[in-house]
C-alpha cells in the first residue's frame, strides 16, 4: 500500500522523467502520477521504481474529441548467462522483449481519469518453453471534490507468469516443469484525502484489495492462491511549510483459498499490523525524503505456525547535486508472503542509486541494492544482491536508445538456491 505524499511526489517526478519541455498531454500524464498510486504494491523509493523501467520518450498525444490517447513501444535484446537463476549448469539465452502499451486519458481541471491497456511479449531463442505473452489492462481516477477532498481510485488485472526459477518454482524446481507458472492477479482500491495541501493537519485513508490465482500445475499451486485486503490510515502534520510528521497504521488480511493436507502447519491465513511514525519532507531544493519507523505483528489462523514481530522502517532520501543529478538512498524492513517455503519472510532491503541526466539527451542510471531475507517457520536465511548499469540516448523526442548490464546473486542457506546472474541488453523505446 503506497500512499504518495505532497514531499515526496515532486522529487519521484524529476527521477522518472528526465528534464526537457513538456508538450500539454504529457503534463496531464505527469499530473495523473503526481496523484494515483502507481502499483498495489510497496514501493518505497523512487529508485526502486526506476528500476524496472525509466521512462524518457514524450508521446505526443492523440486528441480524440475530449479524450487523449498515447502509445508507447518498449523493446529489449538481452543476453542472460543463467536463464532459470540455477546454482548449477546454468543455461544461456538470448531474450526478446516486446511491450507495446496505449494510454487513454480524460482531463477536467485537476481532474483525471485513465485507462490503459499493455502486452509484454518473452522470446527466448534457447528456451522456446518459456516464450509467454502478458496483458494487464488498468485505470486509474484522480478526483479533488474541493481543496479539502480528493480521492484517487484504480483497477488492474493482470494475466501473466513467473519467469521458470522465480517465485513457486525458485531453485531445483525449475527443472522439473516444463513451462513457465502461470497466474491472474486482480487488484482494486483508492484512497480518500481529507484537508488542503496548505493546511496544518491531513488525513488519508485507503484500502486495496489484490486476488491471485495461479492457472496452471494446479495440483500444486492451487494452495498458494489467496486474497489480501490491505487497509490505512495515514494523519499528516505540518510542522514547517515543507515538513509533515507522520502517523501512520497499516492493516493486512491474507486468506488462502485451500489448506493442503499434507502440509502438519495447516491454514496460512495471518493478519498484520503495522504502526509507523516519521516524517517528510522536501525542505531545500536539494534535499527530500521520507522516513517511517515504527513495528509489526504478524498473527496466524492456525496455532501450529508461530506469531512474528519485529522493528520495522522505511526510509527514502534524495539528494539532488543539480536539478539534473540525483542521489537516492532508502533502505526497508517489512514481513512478506512466501514463494513456497517457511510461514512468511522477514525481509531488509538496503539500496542506493544515482540518476544523471548529461546533456538533456543522454542520461545514465546505477543502482545497487542488498537484501536480507529470514524465513520464518524453517531454517533459511537468503543474502541477495542485485546491482544495474543503464545509459540512455535521446535521438529524437519519440525515440530513445538505451544499453545496460544487470546482475544478481543469491547466498542461501540452501545450497540449491544458490545463483548468479548476469544480463546485457539493448533496448529502444518509441512513441508518436
Amino acid at each position: 500500500m503506497t500512499i504518495y505524499s505532497r514531499s515526496a511526489l515532486p522529487m519521484l517526478l524529476r527521477v522518472l522523467w528526465l528534464p526537457s519541455p513538456l508538450s500539454r498531454p504529457t503534463q496531464q500524464l505527469e499530473m495523473l502520477a503526481r496523484y494515483i498510486k502507481i502499483s498495489g504494491a510497496v514501493a518505497f523509493s523512487a529508485a526502486a521504481l526506476c528500476s524496472t523501467a525509466v521512462m524518457a520518450v514524450e508521446p505526443a498525444a492523440i486528441r480524440l474529441g475530449p479524450l487523449y490517447m498515447a502509445p508507447t513501444l518498449s523493446v529489449e535484446t538481452s543476453h542472460t548467462d543463467n536463464l532459470f537463476r540455477s546454482a548449477n549448469d546454468p543455461k544461456s539465452t538470448l531474450i526478446l522483449t516486446t511491450l507495446p502499451r496505449v494510454e487513454t486519458w480524460l482531463q477536467d481541471g485537476n481532474n483525471t481519469y485513465l485507462l490503459g491497456y499493455q502486452i509484454e511479449d518473452f522470446r527466448y531463442s534457447s528456451s522456446h518453453e518459456d516464450d509467454f505473452t502478458d496483458q494487464q489492462v488498468d485505470g486509474k481516477i484522480h478526483h479533488e471534490f474541493t481543496a479539502r477532498h480528493a480521492v484517487n481510485a484504480y483497477a488492474r488485472f493482470y494475466d501473466g507468469h513467473e519467469e521458470r526459477g522465480t517465485g513457486l518454482s525458485e531453485g531445483d524446481i525449475a527443472d522439473l516443469i516444463d513451462e513457465p507458472i502461470a497466474l491472474e492477479r486482480l487488484g482494486y482500491g483508492g484512497d480518500y484525502t481529507f484537508g488542503a495541501n496548505a493546511s496544518r493537519g491531513r488525513l488519508n485513508l485507503a484500502y486495496d484489495f489484490e486476488d491471485l490465482e495461479y492457472t496452471n500445475f494446479r495440483d500444486i499451486t492451487r494452495f498458494r492462491n489467496r486474497e489480501q485486503d490491505r487497509l490505512g490510515g495515514t494523519f499528516f502534520w505540518a510542522l514547517a511549510p515543507r515538513t509533515d510528521l507522520v502517523a501512520e497504521v497499516r492493516y493486512y488480511d491474507n486468506a488462502y483459498d485451500e489448506v493442503s493436507t499434507t502440509d502438519a502447519a495447516g491454514s496460512r491465513d495471518s493478519e498484520e499490523w503495522n504502526y509507523y511514525l516519521g516524517a517528510e519532507w522536501d525542505a531545500t531544493a536539494r534535499t527530500s525524503g521520507s522516513v517511517r519507523l515504527g513495528w509489526y505483528e504478524r498473527d496466524y489462523e492456525s496455532n501450529a505456525r508461530d506469531a512474528t514481530n519485529g522493528f520495522s522502517w522505511e526510509v527514502s532520501v534524495d539528494y539532488a547535486l543539480r536539478s539534473y543529478s540525483i542521489f537516492n538512498l532508502a533502505t526497508r524492513r517489512f514481513s512478506q508472503e512466501t514463494n513456497g517455503l517457511g510461514d512468511a519472510i522477514d525481509a531488509e532491503e538496503y539500496e542506493a542509486s544515482w540518476q544523471h541526466d548529461w546533456s538533456g539527451l543522454s542520461s545514465t542510471y546505477l543502482r545497487v541494492l542488498y537484501g536480507n531475507d529470514d524465513y520464518t517457520g524453517i531454517t533459511r536465511e537468503d543474502d541477495r544482491w542485485s546491482a544495474e548499469a543503464r545509459y540512455q540516448r535521446r535521438v529524437r523526442r519519440w525515440f530513445d536508445l538505451g544499453c545496460g548490464y544487470r546482475y544478481e546473486e543469491r547466498d542461501s542457506e540452501a545450497a540449491s538456491l544458490d545463483y548468479d546472474r548476469n544480463v546485457f541488453f539493448v533496448e529502444a523505446q518509441f512513441s508518436l
